[in-house]
């Protein structure tokens, strides 16, 4: 299995995309199972050609022979998610950041993803879609085909007119230094509670307590994998605002299935440590 993690280089296409990875599995056999986590972040996943099956907290992708093109998302769902791959994979993943796949769909981000995981058909219907696809998948040089996305990405980039208000949002809601509750939030958006709630849901497809708490999650992993400075998990919490040690432990019992001493020591860290998974070993 080989794993290969690009940038975007077109300035608009950072602004909305954390990264891309492409996986490549040659071997017909080949097959792996993993636990991927809840994240802030909206995978985009397009296959060269597989079928799949989805079911709670559960998909597996199969590659297929000279069958037709696959494209799966997830919204930022709140339990493991166990992925299983089969067969000769051939799939890019586009990691949009939060909000961010908003400006590539022409309908609201609830719409196109009421469940945690399920097929992508927003760009179903566009020719050149279909045509990016072709080329996409026809060439093996990996730059080649970050230029072929990157065309067909801001070919259909629309920025929604509530871009302002979400972003804006999302960066208190990511500011654990202040920590202000969904009713301060709202007021600094000139919006009622409710309004806001409502907003944040339509184009995020999650609450933003729930949405919150996810990114706590992350905060607090990025701290302990990537921060030298905290030696000990009770640090890592406090840091996140995790105040109360035991709920600490519940949460991450939540949203990973282990405590975090646990999780910490089971996991694997792939694509410039930007994928964090817990393989299912045989």
């Amino acid at each position: 299995m080989n794993i290969s993690t690009f940038y975007p280089k077109h300035p608009i296409l950072q602004k909305y995309i954390e990264y891309y990875y492409f996986l490549k599995a040659e071997a017909p056999d080949f097959q792996t199972n993993y636990y991927a986590f809840p994240n802030i972040n909206i995978p985009l996943t397009l296959h060269k050609s597989a079928v799949y099956e989805i079911k709670e907290n559960y998909t597996k992708v199969q590659a297929v022979k000279n069958g037709s093109p696959a494209a799966l998302i997830q919204k930022s769902f709140q339990q493991p998610l166990l992925v299983c791959l089969q067969g000769a994979i051939d799939k890019v993943t586009i990691s949009f950041k939060p909000f961010g796949i908003s400006s590539f769909i022409s309908r609201t981000f609830d719409e196109v993803a009421p469940a945690d995981s399920q097929a992508f058909t927003e760009w179903k219907s566009l020719s050149s879609y279909h045509l990016f696809q072709q080329q996409f998948f026809y060439t093996n040089d990996l730059t080649e085909r970050i230029s072929l996305l990157e065309w067909f990405l801001l070919s259909v980039y629309q920025p929604p007119a509530a871009d302002k208000q979400m972003m804006k949002a999302i960066k208190i809601l990511s500011d654990f230094d202040e920590d202000f509750s969904i009713d301060d939030i709202a007021a600094q958006l000139e919006l009622s509670t409710r309004s806001f709630n409502r907003l944040f849901l339509k184009h995020m497809s999650i609450s933003p307590v729930a949405w919150k708490k996810i990114a706590r999650f992350r905060h607090s992993l990025a701290n302990k994998l990537f921060n030298s400075q905290f030696k000990k998990l009770t640090e890592i919490g406090y840091d996140s605002n995790f105040y109360d040690q035991s709920y600490f432990i519940k949460f991450y019992k939540k949203l990973t299935g282990s405590n975090p001493t646990a999780f910490f020591k089971s996991i694997d860290k792939l694509a410039d440590d930007k994928l964090v998974f817990r393989f299912v070993k045989e």
